[in-house]
């Protein structure tokens, strides 16, 4: 009878024991399912958010590519010797959602300063990209630099940045014949506008402290 008891107690204990050894396993596996659920929201969250910032690029720079500055200078020259010579406001073609940047931008280097202004950025809703923050520069040389980055944050692999040269054409120069008293006109056109095969988006340099 005492023997029949001891049996029992050592296979109650060992029973205890499974079960507290398959508690534990199934803790670890339930906690290792959890940490990798979020690691996997996590990565999810953060291509997205690359995702985002980088269709934002793009269409920023498709926008500035097609967008650009012709200015017409009007020289008129008179049978008498005398000329007379109007220059027309710098008109921006093809605007797009840029349009506001690269005006205030030209409008300040051609006055000898860089330009930069930051703004939240909401891009058309049938480009089904969200708002992104978007630092605007346009240096002396009209050269222009894009810092973007998610509007609700982000870490830095999702920092972008795109840049684009200025691509100044040659002027295009016409003269023809006047009537009258004026002997000839001659029209001076100059265009201002950047390089889409020139342009560049990439990743922030990240500069580390030493």
């Amino acid at each position: 009878m005492r023997k029949l008891n001891n049996d029992r107690g050592a296979t109650l204990l060992m029973a205890l024991l499974l079960l507290l050894v398959a508690s534990m396993v199934s803790v670890v596996i339930l906690s290792a399912a959890t940490t990798s659920a979020r690691h996997l929201e996590t990565d999810r969250a953060a291509q997205q958010a690359y995702l985002t910032v980088s269709s934002a690029a793009q269409l920023l720079r498709n926008d500035i590519a097609a967008s650009s500055f012709r200015q017409e200078t009007v020289r008129t020259t008179y049978f008498n010797g005398i000329t007379e010579e109007k220059v027309s406001p710098a008109v921006l073609q093809s605007p797009g959602v840029m349009a506001d940047w690269l005006t205030a931008g030209k409008d300040a280097v051609d006055r000898g300063r860089p330009f930069t202004d930051t703004v939240t950025l909401s891009l058309p809703v049938t480009a089904g990209v969200a708002d992104v923050t978007a630092q605007f520069t346009m240096d002396e040389s009209y050269d222009i630099t894009v810092l973007l980055s998610p509007a609700d944050g982000g870490d830095a692999d999702c920092r972008l940045v795109l840049t684009l040269r200025e691509d100044r054409a040659a002027p295009s120069v016409t003269t023809v014949s006047g009537t009258g008293w004026v002997s000839s006109v001659t029209t001076t056109t100059t265009t201002l506008s950047w390089s889409l095969s020139g342009a560049q988006i990439g990743k922030e340099a990240v500069v580390s402290e030493s």
